[in-house]
Protein backbone atom coordinates (compact mmCIF):
# COMPACT_ATOMS: atom_id res chain seq x y z
CA UNK A 1 0.00 0.00 0.00
CA UNK A 2 0.94 3.52 -0.76
CA UNK A 3 0.19 6.37 1.90
CA UNK A 4 -1.49 6.35 5.23
CA UNK A 5 -5.27 4.28 3.85
CA UNK A 6 -7.47 3.87 1.39
CA UNK A 7 -10.54 6.28 -0.16
CA UNK A 8 -13.40 5.93 -2.48
CA UNK A 9 -15.08 8.55 -4.92
CA UNK A 10 -18.17 6.82 -3.42
CA UNK A 11 -21.06 3.84 -3.73
CA UNK A 12 -22.31 2.49 -6.94
CA UNK A 13 -25.55 0.61 -6.71
CA UNK A 14 -26.91 -1.90 -9.24
CA UNK A 15 -30.96 -2.78 -9.99
CA UNK A 16 -32.38 -5.98 -11.31
CA UNK A 17 -36.13 -6.34 -11.42
CA UNK A 18 -36.53 -9.78 -9.98
CA UNK A 19 -34.34 -9.38 -7.17
CA UNK A 20 -33.54 -6.15 -6.18
CA UNK A 21 -30.20 -3.37 -5.45
CA UNK A 22 -26.77 -4.53 -4.80
CA UNK A 23 -23.55 -2.21 -4.69
CA UNK A 24 -20.36 -1.97 -3.85
CA UNK A 25 -17.39 0.64 -3.13
CA UNK A 26 -14.08 0.85 -4.85
CA UNK A 27 -11.19 1.59 -3.10
CA UNK A 28 -8.25 2.98 -3.43
CA UNK A 29 -4.29 4.05 -1.63
CA UNK A 30 -2.85 6.88 -2.75
CA UNK A 31 -0.56 5.42 -5.29
CA UNK A 32 -0.70 6.10 -8.73
CA UNK A 33 1.97 5.20 -11.34
CA UNK A 34 4.57 5.72 -8.46
CA UNK A 35 5.12 2.33 -7.90
CA UNK A 36 8.92 1.85 -6.21
CA UNK A 37 9.40 -1.85 -6.39
CA UNK A 38 12.96 -2.23 -4.65
CA UNK A 39 11.50 -0.23 -1.40
CA UNK A 40 8.68 -2.45 -1.48
CA UNK A 41 5.88 -0.01 -2.46
CA UNK A 42 3.30 -0.46 -4.95
CA UNK A 43 -0.50 0.43 -5.04
CA UNK A 44 -3.10 -1.74 -4.17
CA UNK A 45 -6.67 -1.31 -4.44
CA UNK A 46 -10.12 -3.34 -3.38
CA UNK A 47 -13.97 -3.39 -2.91
CA UNK A 48 -16.32 -4.03 -0.86
CA UNK A 49 -19.97 -5.50 -2.29
CA UNK A 50 -23.18 -6.79 -1.28
CA UNK A 51 -23.05 -10.63 -1.79
CA UNK A 52 -26.63 -10.89 -2.88
CA UNK A 53 -29.22 -8.32 -4.52
CA UNK A 54 -31.35 -7.44 -1.66
CA UNK A 55 -35.38 -7.24 -2.24
CA UNK A 56 -36.88 -4.53 -0.35
CA UNK A 57 -38.31 -5.67 2.69
CA UNK A 58 -41.89 -4.90 4.62
CA UNK A 59 -40.14 -2.24 6.62
CA UNK A 60 -36.92 -0.99 4.98
CA UNK A 61 -36.37 -0.54 1.43
CA UNK A 62 -33.51 -2.50 -0.14
CA UNK A 63 -31.95 0.46 -1.87
CA UNK A 64 -31.25 2.33 1.95
CA UNK A 65 -29.94 -0.43 3.35
CA UNK A 66 -27.50 -1.66 0.57
CA UNK A 67 -26.47 2.27 0.80
CA UNK A 68 -25.75 2.67 4.32
CA UNK A 69 -24.67 -0.96 5.17
CA UNK A 70 -21.55 -0.67 2.27
CA UNK A 71 -20.66 2.98 3.60
CA UNK A 72 -20.96 1.52 7.17
CA UNK A 73 -18.30 -1.39 6.56
CA UNK A 74 -16.44 0.89 4.63
CA UNK A 75 -15.98 3.04 7.37
CA UNK A 76 -15.00 0.29 10.06
CA UNK A 77 -12.50 -0.83 7.10
CA UNK A 78 -11.25 2.72 7.82
CA UNK A 79 -11.58 3.71 3.86
CA UNK A 80 -12.22 7.37 3.82
CA UNK A 81 -14.44 9.63 1.74
CA UNK A 82 -13.05 11.74 -1.13
CA UNK A 83 -14.66 15.05 -0.91
CA UNK A 84 -16.56 14.56 -4.03
CA UNK A 85 -18.16 11.29 -2.95
CA UNK A 86 -21.55 9.97 -4.46
CA UNK A 87 -23.97 7.58 -5.06
CA UNK A 88 -23.28 5.94 -8.60
CA UNK A 89 -25.35 3.61 -11.01
CA UNK A 90 -23.38 1.40 -12.23
CA UNK A 91 -21.95 2.25 -15.98
CA UNK A 92 -24.28 5.35 -15.11
CA UNK A 93 -27.06 3.24 -16.68
CA UNK A 94 -26.01 2.46 -19.70
CA UNK A 95 -25.44 -1.68 -18.86
CA UNK A 96 -28.56 -3.43 -20.75
CA UNK A 97 -28.10 -6.43 -18.34
CA UNK A 98 -28.93 -3.64 -15.33
CA UNK A 99 -31.41 -1.03 -16.63
CA UNK A 100 -31.79 1.18 -13.69
CA UNK A 101 -35.75 1.65 -12.75
CA UNK A 102 -37.29 4.97 -13.60
CA UNK A 103 -36.34 7.93 -11.46
CA UNK A 104 -33.61 6.44 -10.92
CA UNK A 105 -31.08 9.77 -10.86
CA UNK A 106 -33.45 11.62 -8.69
CA UNK A 107 -34.09 8.94 -6.46
CA UNK A 108 -29.92 8.34 -5.86
CA UNK A 109 -29.26 12.15 -6.11
CA UNK A 110 -31.61 11.98 -2.90
CA UNK A 111 -29.44 9.52 -1.43
CA UNK A 112 -26.03 11.27 -2.20
CA UNK A 113 -27.89 14.42 -0.40
CA UNK A 114 -28.74 12.50 2.86
CA UNK A 115 -25.39 11.11 3.10
CA UNK A 116 -24.15 14.82 2.97
CA UNK A 117 -22.32 13.85 -0.34
CA UNK A 118 -22.35 15.79 -3.74
CA UNK A 119 -25.46 14.56 -5.91
CA UNK A 120 -23.84 13.44 -9.42
CA UNK A 121 -26.75 13.18 -11.80
CA UNK A 122 -28.46 16.24 -13.48
CA UNK A 123 -32.28 15.54 -13.83
CA UNK A 124 -35.44 17.10 -15.73
CA UNK A 125 -34.62 20.95 -15.53
CA UNK A 126 -31.20 21.34 -14.34
CA UNK A 127 -28.44 22.76 -16.47
CA UNK A 128 -25.10 22.38 -16.64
Amino acid sequence: MIGNGYWSTGITVRYDSRRGWGGEVQFYDDGFANDETDHARISTEGALRTRYFAADGEQRDALTVVIDTLKADAERHGIRWAETAGVWYHSDGGDDRFPPPPGWRELLNSHSRRLEWEPKYLTVGQQN
